[in-house]
């Protein structure tokens, strides 16, 4: 059993980048995957979003990968403005000859006027950056399916001990049918016995009313359907891959049999474990919220 939620991160570096990733996922009814990468790495967003595939089936899952250039290996390119520079040399001229000075004779001073570079950050070559970002991103996400592992060992547990509560509930209920049926069918023919002209009353049909009365409270076969429902359920929670949805079925079917049973009966003890029995379900419930 797995958790649908967890957290993974991985980093490598290259001769020209540190690359740094982070997978991380929230529950969802259904697999979705987000992938976030720089720019340089775009084309490679649908290897990346498989490999996150094969490793989660449920969830919400972000895969985010960054790029750190490494310092001293960043590349730029400088283009002169020529024509700029053209101006601003005419105009120097031109103001000389007005104000009757000589014209700058170095260029340094022709260097120090603004906007005169055009500059610009070469864009990296990334490809050969590819096998380390996939190191990275496995690296990452068996860090991440590690932790979701270890969340669904200990969700397993709790929700293993939960499922025997409600398997002793339920045997509880069963042992007490018996008693509840049989008090049902007694009280049944003392209340008939009680009405007026009760003396006229074929004794047999008395019986029988009583009798048809306490088979309607029986729940006999909504225990049978909950004691397979109980089998399945203690199977799913043992059973490798992913199981949330199957247990989330179980446990709908669970409580729907476990209604029937507290509707059917009077028995004030069976209503009770109905209720604890209920309870634990519930709880199962939301902890299956978690699990893929």
């Amino acid at each position: 059993m797995r958790s649908m939620t967890g957290f993974g991160a991985a980093s490598t570096d290259t001769p020209a980048a540190r690359i740094t990733v982070e997978v991380r996922s929230v529950n969802q009814r259904f697999l979705d995957v987000k992938v976030t990468l720089p720019r340089e790495y775009a084309a490679w967003e649908r290897e990346l979003r498989a490999r996150v595939r094969a490793v989660a089936e449920r969830g919400r899952v972000e895969l985010t990968v960054a790029r750190a250039a490494a310092p001293g290996r960043r590349r730029y390119r400088v283009v002169v403005r020529t024509e700029l520079a053209r101006a601003y040399a005419a105009a120097a001229r031109d103001l000389a000859r007005t104000l009757g000075v000589a014209p700058p004779a170095h260029v340094g001073e022709i260097l120090r006027l603004p906007d005169l570079f055009e500059v610009s950050e070469q864009p990296p070559d990334v490809a050969r950056e590819l096998p380390a970002v996939r190191r990275a991103v496995d690296r990452a996400l068996r860090a991440f399916d590690a932790e979701r592992r270890r969340e669904g060992a200990r969700l397993a547990r709790d929700m293993r001990a939960r499922a025997a509560r409600l398997a002793a509930l339920v045997a509880k209920i069963r042992r007490r049918l018996p008693h509840a049926v049989a008090t049902l069918r007694r009280q049944a023919g003392e209340r008939m016995a009680r009405l007026p002209g009760a003396d006229a009353l074929d004794p047999a049909r008395v019986v029988q009313e009583a009798a048809l009365l306490a088979e309607r409270s029986d729940v006999t076969e909504e225990l049978v359907r909950l004691a397979s429902h109980l089998d399945a359920l203690e199977a799913a929670l043992r059973a490798a891959g992913p199981v949330g949805k199957r247990i989330e079925f179980l446990l709908q079917e669970i409580h729907r049999e476990l209604n029937t049973t507290g509707s059917k009966t009077s028995d004030v003890e069976i209503g009770a474990h109905v209720v604890d029995a209920k309870g634990e379900v519930e709880k199962l419930r939301e902890q299956v919220q978690n699990v893929e």
